[in-house]
């Protein structure tokens, strides 16, 4: 027990020191005295009083107690609470300084209910942040003076690289401008002997083109020269009457018909068309030259008119003039041919004898017209179906090489090869031949090239059933035709249809060959008529053929197109490659 109170004595006594040598102004306040009853020096330093002062004095003598939150803090002690507030401190001179204080209530070994009170005068904390913000700020304007160097030395740094950079760049640009320079003259080159070659090619076509149009001409007026030739020799063996009118010169060549059944005198059988026009009788001249003009100024090529023709003695004559009308290629009319036939007494006989006349003039005509049309519209044909593929397909692969990638060069090589095939087809329809390739290649082997070139050139799957198919049963000129069918239907499906997938099938047994060709494309209206010649041309190839063309097509639905060809049309030799009739 002895011991225990010595080390109680002990600790009490470092504990009293320890307070009045701390350098943090702490006074200790009695709520049972009411009064102070212990401070520090350094509370006695703060306030300006002396020790035994403060001991004598009431908290609320140093501190002003009116502050609510001072009362706020005494009420929080009372109730057992420690805690801190900032209080105004009134020193000795009158002086106050605004403080943080903390208050802790504790009991003393008498049971007395005490507080300690802990001053901070917050000016000091102020001065001591000031000293720290001082330092703070050095320590930051050292920091930025030392990175601005750095930076600068970075910077330095750079700049140098950038110059080494673009010096690099600019002699690596140097090196590429002069590889550019040296392809593209030796592109030019290339160029224009390719050009050299495709002009003298041109030349040659000209030239033969030329020669065989003088060779036209030359039948062609042959033929007009027999044909004058012929009918000026049958014009005065006629016992009817004949005209020819020069439309340029206004002039008529008339037949000796016209003197026995009119009684005019005429010479040479020639005659102004104004004194031919004098005989009409008065009542219907107007009206005929007027139907007259009216026909001359429109694109008809014939003429019909009856009208009353007054003969020398005054004797009048009911006449009807039937005309064929030529025209050159503007459509204007240089000549009229026809006759003149009084119906007044045989107008039965004489109206069948214009009928056959005008037949024949016009059979003539068309014939001509015909032969022409024919011939446009085979070329017309071969164009569109064959040159026109094979300069859209190069094309397609032009736009591949602009697309870039690996394959360039194989681009650019198929291109080439169709443009070259492209300008030998034209060539040949030039001198009136037809292409053999597939007679060469096969049809089999062909489509299948359209095929590959088809899907390489566009985003599209074709799958190919021929196994049923025997070729050399079918005529050669069936096959092209078969051919450019399927190459016309495959340029429409890519150029309309956005199609992801095709296929063509052909069937062959005993009776038949039928060409299928499907897609999934955005398909159409197959009701409607539609613009275009691509559809016109597969059905009159087939019909060719004796084919019978089916389009099926809805909206979003795809598109089949189905061609049957009777056997016997299109066979080599019936006999020859019999069918297994399984």
């Amino acid at each position: 027990m002895a011991i225990a109170n010595t080390t109680y004595k002990l600790q009490a006594a470092f504990f009293q020191r320890a307070f009045e040598h701390s350098l943090q102004p702490s006074i200790v306040y009695s709520f049972t005295v009411g009064n102070i009853i212990l401070a520090n020096r350094a509370a006695a330093s703060l306030t300006g009083y002396g020790l035994k002062q403060l001991s004598a004095m009431n908290l609320a003598n140093i501190i002003i107690a009116t502050e609510p939150s001072f009362k706020k803090m005494l009420r929080q002690l009372k109730k057992g609470k420690s805690g801190s507030t900032l209080v105004t401190v009134r020193k000795k001179n009158g002086i106050q300084v605004r403080c943080e204080a903390s208050m802790a209530l504790f009991v003393d070994g008498n049971g007395t209910s005490c507080s300690i009170t802990t001053l901070s005068d917050t000016r000091k904390g102020i001065r001591r942040q000031k000293k720290i913000d001082i330092r703070n700020e050095k320590v930051v304007a050292n920091n930025i003076t030392e990175a601005k160097s750095k930076q600068r030395k970075i910077d330095i740094r750079k700049d140098k690289i950038v110059a080494e950079n673009i010096i690099e760049a600019k002699s690596k640009q140097r090196q590429i401008d002069i590889r550019k320079d040296k392809i593209v003259a030796e592109n030019i080159v290339i160029a224009k002997t390719k050009q050299k070659k495709i002009d003298s090619k041109n030349k040659k076509i000209v030239a033969g083109n030329i020669v065989m149009a003088k060779t036209r001409q030359d039948k062609l007026d042959l033929i007009i020269s027999d044909y004058e030739a012929n009918f000026l020799a049958a014009f005065n063996a006629s016992s009817d009457v004949l005209f020819d009118v020069d439309l340029v010169t206004d002039e008529i060549k008339i037949s000796d018909g016209y003197e026995k059944s009119f009684g005019y005198t005429i010479h040479d059988n020639k005659m102004p068309v104004k004194k031919w026009l004098s005989h009409i009788h008065p009542g219907d001249a107007a009206a005929l030259l007027l139907n007259y003009n009216s026909m001359l100024n429109s694109k008809g090529i014939e003429w019909k008119y009856n009208y009353r023709f007054v003969k020398p003695d005054h004797a009048v004559a009911n006449v009807v003039s039937n005309a064929i009308i030529l025209r050159n290629s503007k459509g204007k009319a240089y000549r009229m041919i026809g006759s003149m036939h009084d119906i007044s007494n045989q107008a039965v006989l004489e109206e069948k004898l214009g009928t056959q006349i005008k037949l024949k003039e016009k059979e003539i005509a068309e014939a001509a017209e015909q032969a022409k049309d024919t011939e446009r519209s085979h070329l017309g044909k071969e164009l569109h179906d064959n040159v026109n593929q094979l300069l859209g397909a190069s094309r397609l692969y032009l736009n591949m090489v602009k697309l870039g990638g690996e394959n360039i060069d194989l681009y650019l090589s198929r291109s080439s090869e169709y443009t070259l095939t492209a300008i030998e087809e034209i060539r040949k329809l030039s001198h009136g031949l037809t292409t053999d390739t597939i007679k060469t290649l096969g049809l089999c082997q062909a489509i299948e090239q359209i095929v590959h070139d088809t899907m390489e050139t566009n985003q599209v799957k074709i799958t190919c059933r021929l196994k049923s198919f025997k070729e050399r049963s079918v005529k050669d000129k069936f096959k092209l035709n078969l051919f450019r069918i399927i190459q016309e239907q495959l340029n429409n499906i890519v150029k309309y249809a956005r199609a992801t997938k095709i296929s063509i099938e052909i069937v062959q047994d005993k009776n038949s060959l039928t060409l299928a060709i499907t897609d999934n494309g955005v398909g159409f209206d197959s009701t409607k008529k539609r613009t275009g010649i691509g559809l016109d041309n597969i059905k009159s190839r087939a019909a060719y053929y004796n084919g019978a063309t089916d389009v099926n097509s809805r909206l979003g639905a795809g598109c089949t197109l189905s061609v049957v060809f009777p056997s016997k049309d299109i066979l080599m030799t019936e006999h020859q490659y019999p069918f297994a009739t399984s």
